[in-house]
């Protein structure tokens, strides 16, 4: 369980990162990259930043590595900005979150106009008295 030391300085970068990322890089391809999470190890000398980005056009090894060469300057931004004894050393990881949670948003959608065309058809399947269902009920 992370101390409040690491979640404070773990929300810090976190703003701090978005903002230099999302508008101070003179990197285009980064312009659409967003900060997920942040954590920080127990001794706050590292810290995982986890991004994903709406690009199709750049993959996930290219932006990672976009990212890892632009740590030098976001080290410093984030020197000069926060007042931290030491800056943590950035490692970047892709974050396919936003991915996942779209894919099951569409998998749930589709289950639930499958049910609503069965339920228009009549064809959904009944349970009998002993509450199993019969799903052989309406397949040829």
């Amino acid at each position: 369980m992370p101390t409040i030391r690491q979640q404070r300085v773990a929300e810090l970068l976190f703003e701090e990162l978005s903002l230099v990322i999302g508008g101070e890089l003179a990197d285009p391809k980064l312009s659409l990259v967003t900060v997920t999470n942040v954590d920080v190890s127990r001794d706050l000398r590292h810290a995982k930043v986890y991004v994903s980005h709406d690009d199709e056009e750049v993959s996930r090894r290219e932006l990672l590595r976009r990212l890892k060469r632009a740590t030098p300057y976001m080290r410093a931004q984030i020197a000069a900005r926060c007042n931290l004894r030491m800056v943590p050393e950035l490692l970047f990881y892709y974050d396919d979150t936003p991915e996942k949670a779209a894919r099951i948003d569409a998998l749930l959608q589709q289950i639930a106009a499958e049910r609503a065309a069965r339920e228009q058809k009549g064809t959904w399947p009944q349970a009998d008295a002993a509450g199993s269902v019969d799903t052989t009920e309406g397949q040829s």
